[in-house]
């Protein structure tokens, strides 16, 4: 389902022609070793960045998001192994800016209308497999990792999980920012009720 439509077509590729999918991304930039200390700013930005969302402090992470931000996530489809398109070129889960993530994140915590997440779903997000590449831009790096986002909801026993890839654009300077997040899911049908948290 779109939500918004979103203007910077270089997080999600170009459609392939005819076919109307698009493949995982491939990094463009050097990659930055692991022990070099870019890498490992961005790697602990990560970690505090999914710490904000399992505590549930969505103004926090309202505030690492750039002014252009897009954040969305492909449509995953199912097709002959040979084929190399898995994602659908046009249609996504989400596909939000600036302006449409802040109203939904008020309706979420000023609100008492947000039903999906009333009571709370409880958290715990894994970042893992963090690679960080330069780009044509010197303030921004884009960066590969895959999490796992594990959910409690209710009373109920069992667990959700949801694993996907995450494909980043990071803005460093004086403030840090998420200028784009683009999410591939693993699954062609999501194994969980609803997406009202965010990866």
């Amino acid at each position: 389902m779109v939500t918004a439509e979103a203007t910077r077509e270089e997080v999600v590729p170009p459609a392939r022609a005819g076919l109307g999918t698009v493949d995982y991304p491939l990094p463009q930039g050097k990659r930055l070793p692991a022990t070099d200390p870019r890498h490992v700013q961005i790697v602990e930005w990560l970690e505090d960045e999914s710490s904000l969302l399992d505590d549930d402090n969505l103004t926090g992470w309202l505030a690492l998001l750039a002014p252009d931000v897009i954040y969305r996530a492909p449509v995953r489809t199912t097709r002959d192994h040979r084929s190399k398109g898995v994602f659908e070129a046009e249609m996504y889960h989400f596909n939000e800016n600036i302006m449409t993530l802040m109203l939904k994140l008020m309706r979420l915590t000023q609100t008492d209308s947000a039903w999906s997440e009333n009571p709370l779903s409880r958290t715990q997000r894994i970042v893992h497999k963090v690679r960080t590449y330069e780009t044509d831009k010197a303030d921004e790096y884009e960066v590969f990792s895959s999490i796992v986002l594990i959910r409690s909801r209710y009373d109920e026993p069992q667990l959700e999980f949801l694993p996907a890839r995450r494909v980043d654009r990071i803005r460093v300077g004086d403030e840090w920012k998420l200028a784009a997040r683009t999410i591939y899911f693993e699954q062609a049908t999501l194994g969980v009720q609803n997406l009202a948290v965010y990866l």
